[in-house]
């Protein structure tokens, strides 16, 4: 009946986020392809034994790579630290195990956030874009530090280009089902303290009466 394939192709999705990366590191002294695999594999049954039909696995929680990229480090949710290598490719495993068990997958990205607690340049990989941009005076502005955290600046058209070269990667690469965009965004906004892009807003944002509006498009013109 018509209800019945409506039912089956009913969307239900679940998250592993970058904590169950941390857990898979907290449970596996060994931390290899085989592990991984072994460990990803249980989190997609006990999926389906709950009547999911996707999972969307984070691949970018902090400016950073769960798969080998040519643009973002590798992640150190995955291998401990920033920009080393774990041996292994979590997304192209995740795939796999996903599509073999008859689950969709959709890569997670968080497209503006490069890190959470810290403002430190220096616990970025040398390899960072944030960190190289940083680095430059001319492209400092790239990245900004807000609430203490760090962020891309979804102003500079630099920024857009890296984030969108980062979905292309992943898309060509890698059989994944769709691309799940989270925090696409600006930071929410602390009282008494701005956002402080008060000079990207003096060099892009003429004819726009608020700072509100030309945010907004910002957001649009990347997605």
């Amino acid at each position: 009946t018509v209800e019945t394939m409506s039912k089956a192709n009913e969307y239900k999705a679940f998250w592993f986020s970058y904590y169950d990366y941390d857990a898979y590191r907290a449970k596996y002294k060994k931390r290899n392809a085989s592990t991984f695999k072994k460990y990803f594999r249980k989190v997609v049954k006990k999926g389906k034994s709950l009547g999911m039909n996707c999972i969307i696995v984070h691949v970018r929680p902090f400016g950073d790579a769960m798969y080998k990229s040519k643009y973002f480090p590798w992640s150190k949710c995955i291998s401990g630290k920033q920009g080393k290598n774990p041996g292994f490719d979590p997304l192209k495993i995740m795939t796999s195990v996903a599509h073999a068990n008859g689950m969709k997958i959709e890569a997670w990205i968080n497209p503006y956030r490069v890190a959470a607690g810290s403002t430190n340049y220096s616990r970025l990989s040398s390899k960072n874009p944030a960190r190289k941009w940083h680095n430059n005076k001319k492209t400092r502005r790239n990245v900004l530090a807000y609430r203490g955290s760090l962020y891309y600046n979804p102003a500079k058209a630099q920024v857009r280009e890296l984030i969108v070269n980062g979905v292309k990667e992943i898309v060509q690469n890698y059989d994944v089902d769709g691309i799940h965009m989270d925090d696409y965004f600006y930071p929410y906004p602390n009282p008494g303290e701005d956002f402080p892009d008060n000079i990207s807003f003096a060099q892009y944002g003429r004819g726009y009466s608020n700072k509100a509006d030309w945010r907004r498009d910002n957001v649009n013109v990347l997605i």
